[in-house]
């Protein structure tokens, strides 16, 4: 029986499981803050939390609202941490820049600045670590995952869930795709950060949600969820991008008032911040052609699944 005949239950747990066993298996690598660890790990279960929500309907709604809070909870544990190993990649890749272009104007003055933006971070992103690790080993984050492993073990399926996979998981990812392209469409011209936020969020969700029933274990839907997924993949990583030279321009007009309260000069931390103002608006003008990208792959997953 291929997977276009098995019932929608059966496809989500397996897709479920599958992103389950990822993330016990990249687990020990965030704990010891190996490369990459804290990311594959806030990734699986950003994953598993989209899986939940956009194919929950065919679980218990009691148990799907209740694993996705506690999800919840470790993902925002992992995202103290992640967030400062980004602000450190961004810096490294900003002092880059800087030297390309001559924004310091004595070495002095660069080392100064590599100290606040690398040194200081890092030393802080360890703290971080450390006590993100320490959480880890307590009976409550030990009890979310386990509770996760009871309900893949023993689903709270409901009626849905023996319907047709190919008609019933077609239908919710339309309504992801419905959801994430009226984002879009709604997105103002004088968009805030919270409106780019829901946009940004939309667009994960719909492409955790069409990756699931495109790739392996799970290869129910081709070409146009495919499209679906990079669409949503390109919106998230344009937002991506732009929310993160945002908050280290932010980062970095801070560094340069605690300078300036200390008696120190702090134009070297304001040029940097400037260009990352630019280039968060460079991340921006990619925007518009993301979002058409996605209206179209909508377009065309409607006309056939809508």
């Amino acid at each position: 029986m291929g997977e276009r005949d098995e019932d929608a239950g059966t496809i989500v747990l397996r897709a479920l499981v599958d992103v389950r066993d990822r993330l016990e298996e990249n687990r020990p690598l965030a704990l010891a803050d190996e490369p990459d660890g804290l990311h594959q790990m806030r990734t699986n279960v950003r994953r598993l939390r989209s899986l939940l929500a956009a194919y929950g309907p065919v679980l218990d709604a009691g148990v799907v609202t209740g694993l996705r809070r506690r999800l919840r909870e470790l993902g925002h544990e992992l995202g103290t941490v992640r967030d400062l190993e980004v602000r450190v990649q961004v810096a490294e890749a900003a002092l880059a820049e800087a030297d390309e272009v001559g924004r310091f104007a004595t070495p002095d003055e660069r080392a100064r600045v590599r100290s606040i933006l690398i040194d200081d971070e890092t030393a802080a992103h360890e703290r971080a670590h450390a006590r993100f690790a320490e959480r880890q080993r307590l009976p409550r984050a030990v009890a979310r995952l386990e509770e996760l492993d009871r309900v893949l073990r023993d689903p709270p399926l409901v009626e849905r869930a023996g319907r047709p996979a190919h008609r019933e998981l077609a239908r919710l990812l339309d309504r992801e795709a419905r959801r994430a392209a009226k984002r879009a469409r709604r997105l103002p011209d004088d968009a805030g950060a919270e409106d780019l936020h829901e946009l940004r969020k939309a667009a994960r969700r719909l492409r955790y949600a069409a990756e699931a029933v495109t790739q392996p274990p799970v290869e129910l839907f081709g070409e146009r969820a495919v499209a679906l997924a990079e669409a949503g993949d390109e919106i998230h990583d344009v937002l991506g991008d732009h929310r993160d030279e945002l908050l280290f321009a932010e980062h970095l007009r801070r560094a340069a008032a605690h300078e300036a309260h200390a008696g120190r000069p702090g134009d070297a931390l304001h040029r940097l911040a400037e260009d990352a103002d630019a280039r968060a608006d460079r991340h921006l003008g990619r925007l518009p052609d993301a979002v058409d990208d996605l209206l179209d792959a909508a377009r065309r997953w409607h006309a056939k699944h809508g």
